[in-house]
């Protein structure tokens, strides 16, 4: 009799594993879809807005938004990496099942949000205080004064952002990629028609970062009461665990060091080119840099859907099997999609940047293309990040990309003194060649224990798809000539079919045809 309950027990317990497991299968793959209907939306929003806004603005009315961001990004530093620690802590407690530990967990992150919030707020502060003395060589008092309050509405998200990121993370940890997803694609649609309306109305760049910073605070209140109502969220604070405190911060120290690291990749570019050249060239580096963020949010989306499973794997089992299988089958996913937006780019770039922003942001087009080279492997090998994290193994990787960040600082001073922002875009782009391609491939491979020869042959294998929209590129260029939108639209529809039918018959495997097939015979039976 007690055999058959326990028997009964372990049943019910295995059918409510397998409804999890079907739950998070079926939430990264909506999540996945969603995301790259964000990713659509928003970066379609932002090429029709940005023209509007700069028209509305001006050239250096808008630089100022890029000027002040240069400096208040560096208060994401103060995260100290923990944010992104969060998901392996809260994997391994739920994998204990015990309830208790997971709420003193939330109540050990969350007090450690309180305190940076603080730190934040005041460093934030002191920030805003000396903006005047950093820029004011090449801005007037008027435009010095709207800095200032650009970089307090900043410094106040930024302090709503940590003290609600435990909130944030804890959705995520648990996997509701759709919930998170269907919240920022409406504040994506909402924003521009929001800081539209205002512009309209009189407005400036002070009206719309006071609209950011209420849309930011309404979404993180929806996130706290979804996470309390549908996932119990709830915080214990007694029983201080050190042990667990110490572990926080030693896993944390490197992912700390590297938000330091892009900080100074990313961001030290904007600050050197606003002390020395003015307003207006931040703002043509800001349209180029923009290409870039729109490359990297197509292939981080894939990889944060899987951040939990790759943790949750190593937690359970450590299999190198299982994390290399998805680092591979990822990583050609995303290989398809950012080399698509990179081909398009070289071939169609040039013209859509004079089409969008005219001829006076030229430079733009070679800042946007050089950048976005510089992420190009990273944006379709960022799963091995995640894996290096759930083994507790990027600690050299921090301190490698940091020296290369240093070494990038000092190479862009003179090369953007001598070649503006293409100079400083060139730096970042060989630095991050030298870190991220030649010496994160053989760290994977040596310490971490990635299949880096195999995944490198089977992207080769995906290669002879490419040869025939190459081709098409450079009869669109030698050619046709664009000089609209819809003709530019049509070009680029051509383009992205050619490339779906080589890559369909000459590169993808049958589980990448599964992936388009599948949905379109069940919508077609329907």
């Amino acid at each position: 009799m007690t055999s058959s309950l326990v028997g009964s027990e372990m049943c019910i317990r295995d059918s409510f594993k397998g409804k999890d497991k079907v739950m998070a299968l079926n939430q990264r793959k909506a999540g996945s879809i969603l995301s790259y209907i964000y990713i659509f939306l928003s970066n379609t929003i932002s090429l029709i807005y940005t023209p509007i806004m700069l028209g509305i603005l001006g050239q250096s009315e808008y630089g100022l938004i890029g000027t002040a961001n240069s400096i208040t990004s560096y208060l994401s530093l103060l995260s100290m990496g923990i944010g992104a620690s969060y998901v392996r802590f809260n994997a391994q407690a739920r994998a204990t099942g015990d309830k208790e530990k997971e709420y003193r967990t939330n109540g050990m992150f969350q007090t450690i949000y309180i305190v940076i919030s603080i730190i934040t707020l005041i460093v934030g502060m002191v920030l805003v205080f000396l903006s005047p003395y950093i820029f004011q060589a090449n801005y007037s008092d008027t435009q010095l004064e709207e800095i200032k309050w650009i970089m307090i509405c900043t410094v106040i998200q930024f302090v709503i952002t940590f003290l609600f990121n435990t909130t944030a993370m804890t959705i995520q940890a648990y996997e509701r990629f759709v919930f998170i997803r269907l919240c920022l694609i409406i504040a994506c649609v909402l924003q521009p028609c929001i800081n539209l309306l205002l512009l309209y109305h009189g407005g400036n760049v002070v009206t719309i970062s006071v609209a950011t910073l209420v849309i930011s605070f309404l979404t993180y209140v929806v996130y706290y009461c979804y996470a309390k109502k549908v996932l119990d969220l709830k915080y214990k604070f007694d029983n201080f665990d050190k042990n667990l405190f110490k572990n926080i911060f030693v896993f944390s120290a490197f992912l700390f060091l590297n938000t330091i690291t892009d900080q100074l990749t990313f961001s030290t570019d904007n600050i050197i080119l606003g002390i020395f050249s003015g307003s207006i060239m931040v703002a043509i580096y800001s349209v180029g840099s923009n290409f870039k963020n729109y490359f990297m949010a197509f292939s981080t989306s894939a990889s944060s859907v899987f951040a939990p499973k790759i943790n949750k794997i190593i937690a359970e089992s450590g299999s190198d099997d299982e994390t290399n299988e998805i680092f591979i089958r990822i990583g050609r996913i995303q290989f398809y999609i950012v080399t698509l937006i990179l081909l398009g780019y070289i071939f169609l770039g040039r013209q859509f940047v004079y089409l969008w922003v005219g001829n006076e942001y030229s430079d733009a087009y070679w800042i946007g293309l050089l950048l976005m080279i510089s992420v190009y492997v990273p944006c379709f090998q960022n799963i091995g990040l995640e894996i290096q994290k759930a083994k507790n193994m990027h600690k050299a990787r921090s301190v490698v990309y940091f020296l290369i960040a240093i070494v990038n600082i000092i190479i862009t001073i003179p090369l953007s003194l001598l070649y503006g922002g293409i100079g400083a875009s060139f730096a970042t782009c060989l630095c991050m060649f030298i870190g991220t391609v030649i010496f994160m491939n053989i760290y994977n491979y040596k310490k971490v224990g990635i299949d880096i020869p195999a995944f490198w042959k089977s992207i080769f294998r995906i290669l002879p798809g490419m040869i025939i929209p190459i081709v098409y590129g450079v009869f669109i260029n030698c050619f046709i000539n664009i000089n609209s939108y819809w003709n530019l639209l049509f070009v680029i529809l051509g383009f992205v079919l050619v490339y779906f039918l080589s890559c369909w018959f000459f590169s993808m495997n049958h589980y990448e045809k599964d992936i388009f097939s599948k949905p379109l015979k069940r919508f077609l039976k329907k």
